[in-house]
Protein backbone atom coordinates (compact mmCIF):
# COMPACT_ATOMS: atom_id res chain seq x y z
CA UNK A 1 0.00 0.00 0.00
CA UNK A 2 2.78 2.69 1.06
CA UNK A 3 4.34 2.13 -2.63
CA UNK A 4 1.33 2.81 -4.43
CA UNK A 5 0.73 5.80 -2.40
CA UNK A 6 4.28 6.95 -3.54
CA UNK A 7 3.45 6.08 -7.36
CA UNK A 8 0.52 7.87 -6.53
CA UNK A 9 2.08 10.94 -5.55
CA UNK A 10 4.74 10.80 -8.27
CA UNK A 11 1.79 10.92 -11.15
CA UNK A 12 0.67 14.04 -9.36
CA UNK A 13 3.41 15.55 -9.59
CA UNK A 14 4.84 15.08 -12.56
CA UNK A 15 1.12 15.73 -14.31
CA UNK A 16 0.58 18.94 -12.15
CA UNK A 17 3.63 20.69 -12.65
CA UNK A 18 4.17 19.53 -16.37
CA UNK A 19 5.94 22.87 -17.87
CA UNK A 20 6.43 24.63 -14.39
CA UNK A 21 10.08 25.38 -13.99
CA UNK A 22 9.24 27.96 -11.37
CA UNK A 23 7.01 28.32 -8.19
CA UNK A 24 4.88 31.64 -10.19
CA UNK A 25 4.13 29.58 -12.95
CA UNK A 26 1.50 28.01 -10.81
CA UNK A 27 0.23 31.14 -9.42
CA UNK A 28 -2.15 33.44 -11.83
CA UNK A 29 -2.49 36.86 -10.08
CA UNK A 30 -1.14 38.79 -7.27
CA UNK A 31 -1.52 39.47 -4.35
CA UNK A 32 -1.32 35.85 -3.71
CA UNK A 33 -2.97 34.29 0.01
CA UNK A 34 -0.59 33.20 2.25
CA UNK A 35 -2.64 30.07 3.29
CA UNK A 36 -3.07 28.79 -0.40
CA UNK A 37 0.71 29.87 -1.16
CA UNK A 38 1.59 27.76 1.45
CA UNK A 39 0.32 24.53 -0.19
CA UNK A 40 1.32 25.54 -3.32
CA UNK A 41 4.56 25.37 -1.83
CA UNK A 42 4.80 22.36 -0.34
CA UNK A 43 3.44 20.93 -3.18
CA UNK A 44 6.26 22.35 -5.35
CA UNK A 45 8.84 21.28 -3.01
CA UNK A 46 8.02 17.95 -3.45
CA UNK A 47 7.73 18.55 -6.76
CA UNK A 48 11.56 19.34 -6.97
CA UNK A 49 12.38 16.05 -5.17
CA UNK A 50 11.17 14.40 -8.76
CA UNK A 51 12.83 17.24 -11.13
CA UNK A 52 16.16 16.53 -9.35
CA UNK A 53 16.19 12.94 -9.58
CA UNK A 54 19.57 12.46 -11.05
CA UNK A 55 21.06 14.92 -8.72
CA UNK A 56 19.81 12.89 -5.57
CA UNK A 57 20.94 9.64 -7.10
CA UNK A 58 24.43 11.03 -7.00
CA UNK A 59 24.26 11.48 -3.27
CA UNK A 60 22.53 8.27 -3.19
CA UNK A 61 18.94 9.77 -1.67
CA UNK A 62 15.99 8.25 -4.01
CA UNK A 63 12.85 10.39 -4.81
CA UNK A 64 11.21 8.61 -1.98
CA UNK A 65 13.23 9.35 0.33
CA UNK A 66 13.17 13.05 -0.67
CA UNK A 67 9.30 13.63 -0.33
CA UNK A 68 9.93 11.85 3.04
CA UNK A 69 12.46 14.17 4.13
CA UNK A 70 9.87 16.87 2.98
CA UNK A 71 6.59 15.33 4.64
CA UNK A 72 8.72 14.64 8.26
CA UNK A 73 10.24 18.82 8.07
CA UNK A 74 7.38 20.06 6.78
CA UNK A 75 5.66 21.77 10.13
CA UNK A 76 8.58 22.85 11.44
CA UNK A 77 9.76 24.49 7.96
CA UNK A 78 6.35 25.79 7.25
CA UNK A 79 6.28 27.59 10.85
CA UNK A 80 9.67 28.65 10.70
CA UNK A 81 9.56 30.15 6.75
CA UNK A 82 6.39 31.68 7.22
CA UNK A 83 5.39 32.69 10.77
CA UNK A 84 6.29 36.44 10.30
CA UNK A 85 4.47 36.42 6.44
CA UNK A 86 2.05 39.06 5.30
CA UNK A 87 -0.85 37.39 4.70
CA UNK A 88 -0.74 38.45 1.03
CA UNK A 89 2.06 37.84 -1.09
CA UNK A 90 2.21 41.03 -3.32
CA UNK A 91 5.27 39.83 -5.69
CA UNK A 92 6.71 37.54 -7.92
CA UNK A 93 10.00 38.20 -6.12
CA UNK A 94 8.37 37.37 -2.38
CA UNK A 95 7.21 34.15 -3.90
CA UNK A 96 10.36 33.21 -5.27
CA UNK A 97 12.37 33.66 -1.89
CA UNK A 98 9.38 32.77 0.52
CA UNK A 99 9.44 28.94 -1.89
CA UNK A 100 12.98 29.04 -1.98
CA UNK A 101 13.69 29.35 1.52
CA UNK A 102 10.70 26.53 2.37
CA UNK A 103 12.23 24.10 -0.28
CA UNK A 104 16.11 24.70 1.43
CA UNK A 105 14.42 24.14 4.95
CA UNK A 106 12.27 20.97 3.71
CA UNK A 107 15.09 19.72 1.19
CA UNK A 108 18.15 20.16 2.74
CA UNK A 109 20.16 18.95 -0.23
CA UNK A 110 23.31 21.32 -1.21
CA UNK A 111 22.74 20.58 -5.62
CA UNK A 112 19.18 20.55 -5.43
CA UNK A 113 18.31 22.53 -8.28
CA UNK A 114 15.12 25.07 -7.13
Amino acid sequence: MISGFAVNKYVFSTKMYDDVSNVTDLVSGYPVDLFKFKKIAQNYAQHLCYTNEGVLAGIDVSSRDCVATHDEMQNECTEKVFRLAPLNLDSKKELIEYSNEYSRCTLPYKNIRL
